[in-house]
Protein backbone atom coordinates (compact mmCIF):
# COMPACT_ATOMS: atom_id res chain seq x y z
CA UNK A 1 0.00 0.00 0.00
CA UNK A 2 1.21 3.47 -0.89
CA UNK A 3 2.03 5.21 2.40
CA UNK A 4 0.60 8.45 1.02
CA UNK A 5 -2.82 6.82 1.30
CA UNK A 6 -2.44 5.69 4.89
CA UNK A 7 -5.00 8.03 6.41
CA UNK A 8 -7.46 7.16 3.68
CA UNK A 9 -7.02 3.56 4.80
CA UNK A 10 -7.62 4.61 8.38
CA UNK A 11 -10.81 6.35 7.28
CA UNK A 12 -11.87 3.06 5.78
CA UNK A 13 -11.57 1.14 9.05
CA UNK A 14 -15.28 1.26 9.63
CA UNK A 15 -16.31 1.24 5.99
CA UNK A 16 -14.70 -2.07 5.16
CA UNK A 17 -12.97 -4.62 7.29
CA UNK A 18 -11.14 -5.63 4.12
CA UNK A 19 -9.20 -2.38 3.90
CA UNK A 20 -5.92 -4.20 4.32
CA UNK A 21 -6.77 -7.16 2.06
CA UNK A 22 -5.09 -7.09 -1.39
CA UNK A 23 -7.23 -5.69 -4.20
CA UNK A 24 -9.29 -8.14 -6.23
CA UNK A 25 -12.61 -9.91 -6.04
CA UNK A 26 -13.58 -12.19 -3.18
CA UNK A 27 -13.12 -15.35 -5.19
CA UNK A 28 -9.60 -14.32 -6.14
CA UNK A 29 -8.73 -13.63 -2.51
CA UNK A 30 -10.09 -17.02 -1.45
CA UNK A 31 -8.10 -18.72 -4.19
CA UNK A 32 -5.01 -16.96 -2.89
CA UNK A 33 -5.74 -18.15 0.65
CA UNK A 34 -5.97 -21.74 -0.50
CA UNK A 35 -2.80 -21.43 -2.57
CA UNK A 36 -0.74 -19.89 0.23
CA UNK A 37 -1.87 -22.04 3.12
CA UNK A 38 -2.46 -25.30 1.35
CA UNK A 39 -4.57 -26.21 4.37
CA UNK A 40 -8.16 -25.15 3.73
CA UNK A 41 -10.51 -26.51 1.10
CA UNK A 42 -12.94 -23.78 0.08
CA UNK A 43 -16.19 -25.70 -0.17
CA UNK A 44 -19.62 -25.62 1.44
CA UNK A 45 -20.33 -28.58 3.71
CA UNK A 46 -23.96 -28.44 4.73
CA UNK A 47 -24.34 -26.59 8.03
CA UNK A 48 -20.67 -27.02 8.93
CA UNK A 49 -18.81 -23.67 9.03
CA UNK A 50 -16.44 -23.12 6.11
CA UNK A 51 -13.74 -20.57 5.52
CA UNK A 52 -15.54 -19.25 2.46
CA UNK A 53 -18.79 -18.88 4.39
CA UNK A 54 -17.15 -17.11 7.32
CA UNK A 55 -15.12 -14.86 5.06
CA UNK A 56 -18.05 -13.88 2.86
CA UNK A 57 -20.20 -13.26 5.94
CA UNK A 58 -17.49 -10.91 7.19
CA UNK A 59 -17.46 -9.17 3.80
CA UNK A 60 -21.22 -8.64 3.84
CA UNK A 61 -21.12 -7.42 7.45
CA UNK A 62 -18.30 -5.01 6.65
CA UNK A 63 -20.11 -3.69 3.58
CA UNK A 64 -23.17 -3.06 5.78
CA UNK A 65 -21.02 -1.36 8.44
CA UNK A 66 -21.99 -4.06 10.93
CA UNK A 67 -18.68 -4.27 12.73
CA UNK A 68 -19.89 -6.57 15.52
CA UNK A 69 -20.97 -9.18 12.97
CA UNK A 70 -17.73 -8.67 11.02
CA UNK A 71 -15.69 -9.32 14.17
CA UNK A 72 -17.60 -12.55 14.84
CA UNK A 73 -17.20 -13.77 11.26
CA UNK A 74 -13.50 -12.99 11.06
CA UNK A 75 -12.95 -14.83 14.32
CA UNK A 76 -14.76 -17.84 12.86
CA UNK A 77 -12.62 -17.64 9.71
CA UNK A 78 -9.42 -17.50 11.78
CA UNK A 79 -10.47 -20.61 13.68
CA UNK A 80 -10.61 -22.38 10.32
CA UNK A 81 -7.34 -20.87 9.06
CA UNK A 82 -5.35 -19.90 12.17
CA UNK A 83 -2.14 -19.07 10.29
CA UNK A 84 -3.72 -16.55 7.93
CA UNK A 85 -2.24 -13.13 8.65
CA UNK A 86 -4.50 -11.24 6.28
CA UNK A 87 -7.59 -12.44 8.14
CA UNK A 88 -6.01 -11.30 11.40
CA UNK A 89 -5.25 -7.88 9.92
CA UNK A 90 -8.87 -7.61 8.81
CA UNK A 91 -10.04 -8.64 12.28
CA UNK A 92 -7.79 -5.93 13.73
CA UNK A 93 -9.52 -3.38 11.51
CA UNK A 94 -13.00 -4.60 12.45
CA UNK A 95 -12.17 -4.57 16.16
CA UNK A 96 -10.94 -0.99 15.93
CA UNK A 97 -14.06 0.15 14.08
CA UNK A 98 -16.18 -1.58 16.71
CA UNK A 99 -14.39 0.22 19.55
CA UNK A 100 -12.60 -2.89 20.85
CA UNK A 101 -9.22 -1.19 20.82
CA UNK A 102 -7.54 -3.24 23.55
CA UNK A 103 -8.44 -6.49 21.80
CA UNK A 104 -7.17 -5.09 18.52
CA UNK A 105 -3.83 -4.17 20.08
CA UNK A 106 -3.54 -7.61 21.69
CA UNK A 107 -3.94 -9.13 18.22
CA UNK A 108 -1.02 -7.17 16.69
CA UNK A 109 1.81 -9.58 17.66
CA UNK A 110 -0.04 -12.34 15.80
CA UNK A 111 -0.05 -10.44 12.48
CA UNK A 112 2.98 -11.33 10.31
CA UNK A 113 4.97 -8.37 9.04
CA UNK A 114 4.15 -9.13 5.41
CA UNK A 115 0.40 -8.92 6.15
CA UNK A 116 0.47 -5.90 8.45
CA UNK A 117 -0.18 -2.27 7.52
CA UNK A 118 2.46 -0.42 9.57
CA UNK A 119 0.91 3.01 9.23
CA UNK A 120 -2.67 2.14 10.15
CA UNK A 121 -1.62 -0.27 12.87
CA UNK A 122 0.80 2.35 14.11
CA UNK A 123 -1.95 4.93 14.62
CA UNK A 124 -3.97 2.52 16.76
CA UNK A 125 -0.83 1.43 18.63
CA UNK A 126 0.03 5.07 19.25
CA UNK A 127 -3.42 5.67 20.74
CA UNK A 128 -2.96 2.66 23.00
CA UNK A 129 0.51 3.86 24.06
CA UNK A 130 -0.91 7.33 24.77
CA UNK A 131 -3.56 5.82 27.02
CA UNK A 132 -0.84 3.94 28.92
CA UNK A 133 1.44 7.03 29.13
CA UNK A 134 4.14 5.23 27.13
CA UNK A 135 5.30 8.49 25.56
CA UNK A 136 8.26 7.10 23.59
CA UNK A 137 6.12 4.31 22.15
CA UNK A 138 3.60 6.91 21.02
CA UNK A 139 6.29 8.65 18.99
CA UNK A 140 7.70 5.42 17.57
CA UNK A 141 4.28 4.40 16.28
CA UNK A 142 2.75 7.70 15.19
CA UNK A 143 5.80 8.61 13.12
CA UNK A 144 4.95 5.70 10.81
CA UNK A 145 2.12 7.88 9.50
CA UNK A 146 3.06 10.26 6.71
CA UNK A 147 1.85 11.49 3.36
CA UNK A 148 -1.12 13.84 3.11
CA UNK A 149 -1.75 17.11 4.96
CA UNK A 150 -4.11 15.26 7.26
CA UNK A 151 -1.53 12.52 7.89
CA UNK A 152 1.04 15.16 8.74
CA UNK A 153 -1.36 17.03 11.03
CA UNK A 154 -2.47 13.93 12.93
CA UNK A 155 1.06 12.58 13.36
CA UNK A 156 2.52 15.87 14.55
CA UNK A 157 -0.29 16.74 16.96
CA UNK A 158 -0.49 13.29 18.55
CA UNK A 159 3.29 13.28 18.82
CA UNK A 160 3.25 16.76 20.34
CA UNK A 161 0.78 15.70 23.00
CA UNK A 162 3.11 12.78 23.84
CA UNK A 163 5.94 15.27 24.30
CA UNK A 164 3.71 17.33 26.60
CA UNK A 165 3.10 14.16 28.57
CA UNK A 166 6.84 13.60 28.98
CA UNK A 167 7.29 17.16 30.23
CA UNK A 168 8.88 18.51 27.02
CA UNK A 169 6.65 21.46 26.23
CA UNK A 170 9.29 23.29 24.16
CA UNK A 171 9.84 20.18 22.01
CA UNK A 172 6.10 19.80 21.64
CA UNK A 173 5.69 23.37 20.39
CA UNK A 174 8.62 22.94 18.02
CA UNK A 175 7.01 19.81 16.60
CA UNK A 176 3.76 21.67 15.91
CA UNK A 177 5.71 24.24 13.90
CA UNK A 178 6.38 21.47 11.36
CA UNK A 179 2.67 21.32 10.47
CA UNK A 180 2.15 22.72 7.00
CA UNK A 181 -0.85 22.81 4.72
CA UNK A 182 -4.06 24.70 3.99
CA UNK A 183 -5.89 27.05 6.35
CA UNK A 184 -7.84 24.38 8.18
CA UNK A 185 -4.63 22.63 9.23
CA UNK A 186 -3.32 25.90 10.62
CA UNK A 187 -6.53 26.47 12.59
CA UNK A 188 -6.24 23.02 14.15
CA UNK A 189 -2.55 23.58 14.88
CA UNK A 190 -3.20 26.92 16.62
CA UNK A 191 -6.12 25.43 18.53
CA UNK A 192 -4.05 22.53 19.85
CA UNK A 193 -1.05 24.70 20.72
CA UNK A 194 -3.45 26.81 22.78
CA UNK A 195 -4.84 23.67 24.43
CA UNK A 196 -1.33 22.41 25.26
CA UNK A 197 -0.34 25.67 26.91
CA UNK A 198 -3.64 25.98 28.79
CA UNK A 199 -3.37 22.40 30.07
CA UNK A 200 -0.01 23.40 31.62
CA UNK A 201 -1.57 26.43 33.32
CA UNK A 202 -0.09 28.87 30.79
CA UNK A 203 -3.36 30.50 29.84
CA UNK A 204 -1.84 33.90 29.06
CA UNK A 205 0.44 32.23 26.49
CA UNK A 206 -2.44 30.10 25.17
CA UNK A 207 -4.78 33.01 24.46
CA UNK A 208 -2.99 34.40 21.34
CA UNK A 209 -3.05 30.96 19.67
CA UNK A 210 -6.70 30.40 20.53
CA UNK A 211 -7.58 33.91 19.36
CA UNK A 212 -5.89 33.18 16.04
CA UNK A 213 -7.86 29.95 15.64
CA UNK A 214 -11.16 31.68 16.47
CA UNK A 215 -10.39 34.63 14.19
CA UNK A 216 -10.58 32.37 11.13
CA UNK A 217 -14.35 32.10 10.77
CA UNK A 218 -13.98 30.97 7.18
CA UNK A 219 -13.28 27.43 8.36
CA UNK A 220 -16.26 27.33 10.73
CA UNK A 221 -18.52 25.70 8.13
CA UNK A 222 -16.18 22.74 7.61
CA UNK A 223 -14.90 22.52 11.18
CA UNK A 224 -17.99 23.69 13.05
CA UNK A 225 -17.60 21.39 16.05
CA UNK A 226 -13.90 22.18 16.42
CA UNK A 227 -14.47 25.90 15.88
CA UNK A 228 -17.04 26.04 18.69
CA UNK A 229 -14.66 24.06 20.90
CA UNK A 230 -11.96 26.65 20.16
CA UNK A 231 -14.35 29.45 21.18
CA UNK A 232 -15.02 27.61 24.43
CA UNK A 233 -11.30 27.02 25.06
CA UNK A 234 -10.52 30.71 24.47
CA UNK A 235 -13.30 31.86 26.82
CA UNK A 236 -12.04 29.47 29.50
CA UNK A 237 -8.47 30.78 29.25
CA UNK A 238 -9.66 34.37 29.30
CA UNK A 239 -11.76 33.73 32.40
CA UNK A 240 -8.86 31.94 34.09
CA UNK A 241 -6.63 34.99 33.58
CA UNK A 242 -9.25 37.26 35.12
CA UNK A 243 -10.56 38.67 31.82
CA UNK A 244 -14.18 37.87 32.59
CA UNK A 245 -15.67 40.53 30.29
CA UNK A 246 -13.57 39.35 27.36
CA UNK A 247 -14.59 35.76 28.05
CA UNK A 248 -18.29 36.67 27.98
CA UNK A 249 -17.75 38.65 24.77
CA UNK A 250 -16.05 35.63 23.20
CA UNK A 251 -18.99 33.43 24.18
CA UNK A 252 -21.41 35.96 22.72
CA UNK A 253 -19.57 35.85 19.39
CA UNK A 254 -19.85 32.06 19.37
CA UNK A 255 -23.57 32.17 20.15
CA UNK A 256 -24.04 34.47 17.18
CA UNK A 257 -23.11 31.46 15.03
CA UNK A 258 -25.11 28.84 16.96
CA UNK A 259 -27.54 30.52 19.32
CA UNK A 260 -28.49 27.39 21.27
CA UNK A 261 -25.00 25.91 21.68
CA UNK A 262 -25.46 24.41 25.13
CA UNK A 263 -21.77 24.10 26.19
CA UNK A 264 -21.25 27.83 25.60
CA UNK A 265 -24.50 28.72 27.37
CA UNK A 266 -23.45 26.58 30.35
CA UNK A 267 -19.99 28.19 30.41
CA UNK A 268 -21.56 31.64 30.18
CA UNK A 269 -23.61 30.88 33.30
CA UNK A 270 -20.54 29.54 35.14
CA UNK A 271 -18.45 32.62 34.36
CA UNK A 272 -21.30 34.98 35.25
CA UNK A 273 -21.72 33.10 38.52
CA UNK A 274 -18.02 33.37 39.40
CA UNK A 275 -17.51 29.60 39.32
CA UNK A 276 -13.97 28.19 39.15
CA UNK A 277 -13.25 27.62 35.47
CA UNK A 278 -11.28 24.59 34.34
CA UNK A 279 -9.27 24.33 31.10
CA UNK A 280 -11.03 22.52 28.28
CA UNK A 281 -8.28 19.87 28.09
CA UNK A 282 -6.37 18.79 31.17
CA UNK A 283 -4.24 15.77 30.17
CA UNK A 284 -2.21 14.60 27.16
CA UNK A 285 -4.62 11.67 26.75
CA UNK A 286 -7.52 14.12 26.48
CA UNK A 287 -5.47 16.21 24.05
CA UNK A 288 -4.83 13.23 21.75
CA UNK A 289 -8.50 12.25 22.05
CA UNK A 290 -9.38 15.79 21.01
CA UNK A 291 -7.48 15.56 17.72
CA UNK A 292 -9.17 12.25 16.83
CA UNK A 293 -12.48 13.86 17.85
CA UNK A 294 -11.77 16.92 15.70
CA UNK A 295 -10.96 14.82 12.65
CA UNK A 296 -13.88 12.44 13.19
CA UNK A 297 -16.36 15.29 13.65
CA UNK A 298 -15.18 17.03 10.48
CA UNK A 299 -15.47 13.82 8.46
CA UNK A 300 -18.92 13.19 9.94
CA UNK A 301 -20.15 16.59 8.76
CA UNK A 302 -19.06 15.66 5.24
CA UNK A 303 -21.32 12.61 5.40
CA UNK A 304 -18.63 9.94 5.67
CA UNK A 305 -20.05 8.41 8.83
CA UNK A 306 -18.29 5.02 8.75
CA UNK A 307 -14.95 6.77 8.23
CA UNK A 308 -15.65 9.17 11.09
CA UNK A 309 -16.59 6.29 13.35
CA UNK A 310 -13.07 4.86 13.66
CA UNK A 311 -11.54 8.19 14.66
CA UNK A 312 -14.26 8.71 17.24
CA UNK A 313 -13.70 5.20 18.61
CA UNK A 314 -10.02 6.03 19.14
CA UNK A 315 -11.04 9.31 20.79
CA UNK A 316 -13.44 7.44 23.08
CA UNK A 317 -10.74 4.92 23.97
CA UNK A 318 -8.45 7.75 25.07
CA UNK A 319 -11.12 9.73 26.92
CA UNK A 320 -14.03 7.48 27.80
CA UNK A 321 -15.73 10.13 29.96
CA UNK A 322 -15.80 12.87 27.32
CA UNK A 323 -19.44 13.78 26.78
CA UNK A 324 -18.86 15.50 23.41
CA UNK A 325 -17.24 12.29 22.11
CA UNK A 326 -20.09 10.14 23.46
CA UNK A 327 -22.59 12.44 21.79
CA UNK A 328 -20.66 12.40 18.50
CA UNK A 329 -20.53 8.59 18.51
CA UNK A 330 -24.27 8.50 19.13
CA UNK A 331 -24.77 10.82 16.16
CA UNK A 332 -22.57 8.67 13.91
CA UNK A 333 -24.39 5.43 14.72
CA UNK A 334 -27.75 7.17 14.51
CA UNK A 335 -26.82 8.53 11.09
CA UNK A 336 -26.15 4.95 9.97
CA UNK A 337 -29.58 3.90 11.32
CA UNK A 338 -28.00 1.83 14.09
CA UNK A 339 -30.48 3.21 16.59
CA UNK A 340 -29.95 0.73 19.41
CA UNK A 341 -26.17 1.15 19.23
CA UNK A 342 -26.53 4.93 19.17
CA UNK A 343 -28.64 4.81 22.30
CA UNK A 344 -25.88 3.05 24.25
CA UNK A 345 -23.82 6.24 23.92
CA UNK A 346 -26.65 8.72 24.51
CA UNK A 347 -27.67 6.97 27.74
CA UNK A 348 -24.15 7.44 29.14
CA UNK A 349 -24.52 11.22 29.06
CA UNK A 350 -25.22 12.46 32.62
CA UNK A 351 -28.05 14.81 33.52
CA UNK A 352 -25.51 17.40 34.67
CA UNK A 353 -24.07 17.73 31.14
CA UNK A 354 -25.04 20.54 28.72
CA UNK A 355 -25.52 17.75 26.16
CA UNK A 356 -28.14 15.95 28.26
CA UNK A 357 -31.21 17.65 26.83
CA UNK A 358 -30.17 17.02 23.22
CA UNK A 359 -29.20 13.43 24.05
CA UNK A 360 -32.66 12.82 25.53
CA UNK A 361 -34.31 14.11 22.36
CA UNK A 362 -32.05 11.97 20.17
CA UNK A 363 -32.90 8.96 22.34
CA UNK A 364 -36.58 9.72 21.80
CA UNK A 365 -36.13 9.92 18.03
CA UNK A 366 -34.37 6.56 18.06
CA UNK A 367 -36.98 4.87 20.22
CA UNK A 368 -39.63 6.16 17.84
CA UNK A 369 -37.68 4.63 14.94
CA UNK A 370 -37.58 1.37 16.92
CA UNK A 371 -41.39 1.59 17.36
CA UNK A 372 -41.13 2.04 21.12
CA UNK A 373 -43.46 5.04 21.03
CA UNK A 374 -44.27 5.00 24.75
CA UNK A 375 -40.59 5.37 25.69
CA UNK A 376 -40.09 8.09 23.07
CA UNK A 377 -43.09 10.03 24.43
CA UNK A 378 -41.86 9.60 28.01
CA UNK A 379 -38.43 10.99 27.15
CA UNK A 380 -39.74 14.07 25.33
CA UNK A 381 -42.24 14.77 28.10
CA UNK A 382 -39.34 14.60 30.54
CA UNK A 383 -37.54 17.33 28.59
CA UNK A 384 -40.68 19.47 28.53
CA UNK A 385 -41.27 19.00 32.27
CA UNK A 386 -37.76 20.29 32.97
CA UNK A 387 -38.37 23.28 30.70
CA UNK A 388 -41.98 23.95 29.62
CA UNK A 389 -40.71 26.70 27.31
CA UNK A 390 -38.62 24.27 25.26
CA UNK A 391 -40.74 24.67 22.16
CA UNK A 392 -38.39 22.56 20.05
CA UNK A 393 -39.24 19.61 22.28
CA UNK A 394 -42.92 20.57 22.13
CA UNK A 395 -42.96 20.56 18.32
CA UNK A 396 -41.02 17.29 18.27
CA UNK A 397 -43.64 15.62 20.45
CA UNK A 398 -46.41 17.23 18.42
CA UNK A 399 -44.83 15.88 15.24
CA UNK A 400 -44.75 12.40 16.76
CA UNK A 401 -48.43 12.68 17.70
CA UNK A 402 -49.19 13.70 14.11
CA UNK A 403 -47.22 10.72 12.80
CA UNK A 404 -49.65 8.42 14.61
CA UNK A 405 -52.77 10.54 13.85
CA UNK A 406 -53.05 11.64 17.48
CA UNK A 407 -54.10 15.14 16.48
CA UNK A 408 -56.33 15.69 19.52
CA UNK A 409 -53.29 15.08 21.75
CA UNK A 410 -51.25 17.42 19.56
CA UNK A 411 -53.84 20.17 19.87
CA UNK A 412 -53.82 19.92 23.68
CA UNK A 413 -50.01 19.98 23.70
CA UNK A 414 -49.91 23.16 21.58
CA UNK A 415 -52.66 24.71 23.70
CA UNK A 416 -50.42 24.42 26.77
CA UNK A 417 -47.39 25.79 24.93
CA UNK A 418 -49.19 28.77 23.41
CA UNK A 419 -50.79 29.60 26.76
CA UNK A 420 -47.28 30.26 28.09
CA UNK A 421 -46.61 32.96 25.47
CA UNK A 422 -47.72 36.36 26.72
CA UNK A 423 -46.80 38.27 23.56
CA UNK A 424 -46.29 36.06 20.49
CA UNK A 425 -43.45 37.06 18.18
CA UNK A 426 -42.34 36.03 14.72
CA UNK A 427 -40.46 33.08 16.21
CA UNK A 428 -43.75 31.61 17.48
CA UNK A 429 -45.52 31.27 14.12
CA UNK A 430 -44.73 27.53 13.93
CA UNK A 431 -46.69 26.73 17.10
CA UNK A 432 -49.84 28.37 15.72
CA UNK A 433 -49.32 26.67 12.35
CA UNK A 434 -48.97 23.23 13.92
CA UNK A 435 -51.96 23.74 16.20
CA UNK A 436 -53.91 24.85 13.15
CA UNK A 437 -53.08 21.54 11.44
CA UNK A 438 -54.17 19.63 14.56
CA UNK A 439 -57.49 21.54 14.63
CA UNK A 440 -58.06 21.00 10.91
CA UNK A 441 -57.41 17.28 11.20
CA UNK A 442 -59.84 17.02 14.13
CA UNK A 443 -62.51 18.83 12.04
CA UNK A 444 -62.35 22.12 13.93
CA UNK A 445 -61.91 24.33 10.90
CA UNK A 446 -63.00 27.59 12.54
CA UNK A 447 -60.21 27.25 15.10
CA UNK A 448 -57.72 26.05 12.49
CA UNK A 449 -58.35 29.03 10.21
CA UNK A 450 -57.76 31.45 13.09
CA UNK A 451 -54.42 29.80 13.86
CA UNK A 452 -53.27 29.79 10.25
CA UNK A 453 -54.08 33.48 9.94
CA UNK A 454 -52.26 34.19 13.22
CA UNK A 455 -49.18 32.33 11.94
CA UNK A 456 -49.20 34.49 8.80
CA UNK A 457 -49.70 37.64 10.88
CA UNK A 458 -46.55 36.76 12.82
CA UNK A 459 -44.55 35.67 9.74
CA UNK A 460 -46.25 36.59 6.44
CA UNK A 461 -43.87 34.77 4.08
CA UNK A 462 -44.03 31.22 5.40
CA UNK A 463 -44.67 29.04 2.33
CA UNK A 464 -45.97 26.08 4.36
CA UNK A 465 -48.67 28.20 6.00
CA UNK A 466 -49.58 29.97 2.76
CA UNK A 467 -49.90 26.62 1.04
CA UNK A 468 -51.89 24.93 3.80
CA UNK A 469 -54.42 27.74 4.21
CA UNK A 470 -54.66 28.42 0.49
CA UNK A 471 -55.09 24.74 -0.36
CA UNK A 472 -57.70 24.27 2.36
CA UNK A 473 -59.77 27.18 1.07
CA UNK A 474 -59.56 25.98 -2.53
CA UNK A 475 -60.36 22.39 -1.59
CA UNK A 476 -63.45 23.57 0.34
CA UNK A 477 -64.49 25.81 -2.57
CA UNK A 478 -64.22 29.05 -0.56
CA UNK A 479 -62.05 32.16 -0.95
CA UNK A 480 -60.82 30.71 -4.25
CA UNK A 481 -59.07 33.78 -5.61
CA UNK A 482 -57.37 34.57 -2.29
CA UNK A 483 -56.43 30.93 -1.83
CA UNK A 484 -54.96 30.76 -5.35
CA UNK A 485 -52.92 33.92 -4.69
CA UNK A 486 -51.56 32.40 -1.48
CA UNK A 487 -50.51 29.20 -3.23
CA UNK A 488 -48.86 31.14 -6.08
CA UNK A 489 -46.87 33.10 -3.50
CA UNK A 490 -45.87 29.85 -1.78
CA UNK A 491 -44.62 28.48 -5.12
CA UNK A 492 -42.57 31.65 -5.69
CA UNK A 493 -41.01 31.26 -2.27
CA UNK A 494 -40.32 27.54 -2.72
CA UNK A 495 -40.30 26.79 -6.47
CA UNK A 496 -39.05 23.20 -6.17
CA UNK A 497 -41.52 21.97 -3.53
CA UNK A 498 -43.62 19.34 -5.29
CA UNK A 499 -46.42 19.32 -2.73
CA UNK A 500 -46.89 23.10 -3.06
CA UNK A 501 -46.93 22.90 -6.86
CA UNK A 502 -49.54 20.13 -6.48
CA UNK A 503 -51.63 22.58 -4.46
CA UNK A 504 -51.37 25.12 -7.28
CA UNK A 505 -52.43 22.52 -9.83
CA UNK A 506 -55.36 21.47 -7.66
CA UNK A 507 -56.41 25.08 -7.20
CA UNK A 508 -56.57 25.47 -10.99
CA UNK A 509 -58.56 22.25 -11.14
CA UNK A 510 -61.10 23.48 -8.60
CA UNK A 511 -61.43 26.69 -10.61
CA UNK A 512 -62.16 24.68 -13.75
CA UNK A 513 -58.85 25.62 -15.42
CA UNK A 514 -58.04 22.02 -16.32
CA UNK A 515 -55.30 22.65 -18.89
CA UNK A 516 -53.43 24.85 -16.40
CA UNK A 517 -53.98 22.17 -13.78
CA UNK A 518 -52.36 19.53 -16.00
CA UNK A 519 -49.26 21.69 -16.51
CA UNK A 520 -48.73 22.26 -12.81
CA UNK A 521 -49.60 18.70 -11.74
CA UNK A 522 -47.16 17.26 -14.28
CA UNK A 523 -44.49 19.54 -12.76
CA UNK A 524 -45.40 18.27 -9.30
CA UNK A 525 -45.21 14.65 -10.50
CA UNK A 526 -41.65 15.18 -11.75
CA UNK A 527 -40.69 16.25 -8.24
CA UNK A 528 -42.80 13.65 -6.39
CA UNK A 529 -43.27 10.70 -8.77
CA UNK A 530 -44.44 8.23 -6.11
CA UNK A 531 -46.82 10.47 -4.18
CA UNK A 532 -50.34 9.00 -4.31
CA UNK A 533 -52.10 12.37 -3.95
CA UNK A 534 -50.21 13.94 -6.86
CA UNK A 535 -50.87 10.91 -9.09
CA UNK A 536 -54.55 10.96 -8.13
CA UNK A 537 -54.88 14.67 -8.83
CA UNK A 538 -53.16 14.38 -12.19
CA UNK A 539 -55.46 11.49 -13.10
CA UNK A 540 -58.47 13.71 -12.39
CA UNK A 541 -57.03 16.53 -14.50
CA UNK A 542 -56.27 14.18 -17.40
CA UNK A 543 -59.84 12.90 -17.29
CA UNK A 544 -61.26 16.41 -17.49
CA UNK A 545 -59.19 17.27 -20.60
CA UNK A 546 -60.20 14.05 -22.35
CA UNK A 547 -57.01 12.04 -21.76
CA UNK A 548 -58.94 9.11 -20.30
CA UNK A 549 -56.34 6.35 -20.81
CA UNK A 550 -53.65 8.45 -19.11
CA UNK A 551 -56.08 9.24 -16.30
CA UNK A 552 -56.61 5.54 -15.66
CA UNK A 553 -52.84 4.97 -15.64
CA UNK A 554 -52.32 7.73 -13.02
CA UNK A 555 -55.07 6.39 -10.78
CA UNK A 556 -53.56 2.91 -10.93
CA UNK A 557 -50.19 4.45 -10.11
CA UNK A 558 -51.77 6.25 -7.14
CA UNK A 559 -53.15 2.94 -5.84
CA UNK A 560 -49.70 1.31 -6.03
CA UNK A 561 -48.22 4.17 -3.99
CA UNK A 562 -50.21 3.25 -0.85
CA UNK A 563 -52.80 6.03 -0.46
CA UNK A 564 -54.87 6.45 2.69
CA UNK A 565 -57.85 4.10 3.13
CA UNK A 566 -60.29 6.91 2.33
CA UNK A 567 -58.42 7.90 -0.84
CA UNK A 568 -58.04 4.27 -1.88
CA UNK A 569 -61.80 3.80 -1.86
CA UNK A 570 -62.31 6.93 -3.98
CA UNK A 571 -59.61 5.93 -6.49
CA UNK A 572 -61.02 2.41 -6.87
CA UNK A 573 -64.44 3.92 -7.58
CA UNK A 574 -62.93 6.18 -10.27
CA UNK A 575 -61.23 3.21 -11.89
CA UNK A 576 -64.60 1.49 -12.14
CA UNK A 577 -66.74 4.42 -13.26
CA UNK A 578 -64.45 7.34 -14.11
CA UNK A 579 -65.30 10.82 -12.85
CA UNK A 580 -69.03 11.14 -12.56
CA UNK A 581 -69.20 14.83 -11.73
Amino acid sequence: MNRKNTLVALFALAASALAMVPAGNAAGYLDDLEFRTGETEIVNDGDKPTLSGAFLSAQVAAANNDEAAAVASYREAIKLDPKNGQLKQSLFVALTANGQIEEAVELLPQIPEEDANPAVNGVVSAADAMKRKSWNRVLQNIDKLEGSDLDNLLANLVGSWALVGSGKMDAALKRTSEIAGPEWTQVLRDYHVGLMLASAGKDAEAIPYLEKAVANRAVAAALTVTYMRAVEALARSQARTGEKDKALKTIKSGLELISDHQPLIALQNEISGDATIQPLIKTPQQGAAEIFFNVGSAISRQGSLPFAQSHLQLAHYLDGESVPILYALGNVFQGQEKFTRANTYYTEIPESSPFYRNAQLELALNYNQLKDVDEAEKLINGVIERNPDDFTAVTMLGGMYAQYDRFADAAKLYDRAIARIANPTKDDWNLFYRRGIAFERTKQWDKAEVDFKKALELSPDEPDVLNYLGYSWVDMGINLDEGLAMIRKAVELRPNAGFIIDSLGWAYYRLGKYEDAVVQLERALQLMPTDPVVNDHLGDAYWQVGRRLEATFQWKHALSDKPSDVDREKIEQKLQSGLTN
